[in-house]
């Protein structure tokens, strides 16, 4: 179904006038019904190989393209732009990219409405798609209403209901959580039965074990490593780190990931839809218990809604200084809302939030906060990496930006445009960038969607000495292995009015 033989892409830097190889020499075979994971640090050639398999490159992107991709026994370079649909669907590290339409019903109907398909099996199509990655309570909502987690679903049962034979994903689960990430396995694995040849990019690996027939490994540009499914998954953990590759065991539910030892549990009753948290407080060695001096950030009462349509309701939380507090929930659940009304950006209905104990305005907020969104492309303004850190930069941080870009793996990029980087690069300039103001309170939104392993052990040791440093670190994250390396804390949002409160293991 898939065959690439010797696939070498160049193209010319615009910053640089250098010759960069993006790919060298890719071999790649898949049969229908098969699932290929290719895996690899981030920069290392990944989402340019999803873009050779459906001709994006070279046909959107300049360069020069040698050797042979057939999707079903058909060459790409002998097939329109616009006919590539009917071989193969895509799904966009950055799922905004690829949306058209205003709700989700129209969205899922696009691709069979620009080739002339029947209305009632356009229907069918979306339906099916719709089902199988549960979002059918999601038809008529605008695309712009959804978080980040819903538009990754959205795009993938848009590609399931192009019905093209070849699913292309690219990290299609970096911003899902746990629940939403088994219903993609449970997806691939129908799709798989039905004979679709599916091709995933992930830093994620665990939820593929039992589904990935091949493995390949890419280390600039090249695939150096082959394996098998089976011998991937039963790798040892030493193997594992030396490729810099990250878990290949399931980190389980989010009150699995930060310490131990039930407190107590009893329902709160805020209703359906809304927000009730789930709190656990961390033993470390260093006995990070906060004190009320402590706390450099809190809410009591916090409450918010779009129009008649509450988000959460009544949510007291404090953030100390010193501590990392990771919040976590379902996708949807209003976990971005939160940390938008935390840092002054968007007003809350009703509640307090204080800066150490003193009510505090949105606008004291916004100059007290660091702020890391979830679509890293939505806060780069510079024409370099080396401008991006200068903006909001402060002298508090005490780092030099040349020595902030080298903490972040960027040193020999800093002359590059900050959009011509890999979604990972762009993740870790965006940390580097709120590092460098300095700011007593950093809050990031989903900060290893798309990170690899080396680099999302940088980011914990950075953020462990932000935090050490006095800083109050807040991270919503979907990351179990990210939350039990770096978390203290950890809150959970909900939508059932469920409150149970934890406590880690004391040392």
């Amino acid at each position: 179904m898939i065959d690439v033989a010797s696939l070498s892409f160049s193209y010319v830097s615009e910053l640089t006038g250098d010759r960069v190889e993006a790919l060298k020499d890719v071999d790649l075979s898949a049969d229908a019904g098969s699932l290929t994971l290719v895996c690899g640090a981030s920069g290392c050639g990944k989402s340019t190989l999803m873009k050779a398999l459906t001709g994006l490159v070279p046909q959107m992107t300049p360069g020069e393209l040698d050797g042979v991709v057939r999707i079903n026994g058909r060459n790409l370079a002998d097939v329109a732009l616009t006919d590539v649909g009917h071989l193969c669907s895509s799904v966009f590290q950055n799922p905004r990219t690829q949306f058209f339409c205003d709700t989700v019903a129209e969205e899922l109907a696009f691709c069979g409405e620009n080739y002339g398909r029947e209305r009632a099996t356009l229907r069918q199509q979306s339906e099916r798609a719709a089902k199988l990655m549960g979002i059918s309570h999601l038809m008529e909502r605008k695309l712009t209403t959804l978080s980040g987690g819903q538009l990754q679903k959205v795009a993938l049962a848009c590609a399931l209901a192009s019905g093209a034979p070849v699913l292309l994903a690219d990290e299609p689960t970096s911003n899902l959580d746990p629940a939403a990430i088994s219903e993609v396995r449970a997806a691939l694995k129908v799709l798989k039965e039905q004979g679709l040849t599916i091709v995933v990019v992930e830093h994620r690996l665990h939820f593929l074990r039992g589904l990935a027939d091949q493995v390949l490994l890419m280390e600039s540009g090249r695939v150096t490593r082959r394996w098998n499914g089976a011998e991937f998954f039963s790798m040892g953990q030493a193997q594992r780190r030396s490729l810099g590759l990250r878990t290949l065991v399931d980190p389980g539910p989010p009150e699995t990931w930060v310490g131990q030892g039930q407190v107590g549990c009893q329902e709160n009753q805020v209703g359906q839809g809304q927000a009730a948290r789930q709190e656990k407080q961390v033993g470390r060695q260093e006995n990070r218990e906060a004190t009320p001096s402590q706390v450099r950030l809190s809410c009591r009462g916090l409450s918010f809604a779009y129009g008649a349509n509450p988000v959460f309701e009544g949510l007291d939380a404090d953030f100390p200084a010193g501590q990392i507090t990771c919040i976590a929930g379902a996708n949807g659940v209003g976990k971005t809302t939160l940390v938008r009304v935390l840092c002054g950006l968007a007003a809350p209905s009703s509640g307090t939030i204080s800066l150490d104990g003193v009510p505090a305005s949105r606008k004291t907020r916004r100059s007290a906060c660091a702020l890391v969104m979830q679509d890293t492309g939505r806060q780069l303004f510079s024409d370099t990496l080396a401008g991006e850190l200068t903006i909001g930069a402060s002298h508090a941080s005490g780092q030099s930006g040349e020595q902030l870009l080298a903490d972040f793996d960027l040193a020999n990029l800093g002359e590059r445009h900050p959009l011509s980087l890999s979604g990972g690069q762009k993740q870790r300039l965006v940390i580097a960038a709120a590092r460098a103001t300095g700011r007593p309170i950093v809050i990031l939104d989903e900060p290893t969607s798309g990170v690899d392993a080396r680099h999302l052990d940088s980011i914990t040791a950075t953020l462990r000495r932000i935090a050490d440093e006095g800083a109050a670190v807040v991270v919503v994250t979907h990351d179990g292995e990210f939350a039990a390396a770096c978390a203290d804390r950890l809150i959970t949002l909900t939508a059932t009015g469920a409150y149970c409160a934890r406590e880690g293991d004391q040392q």
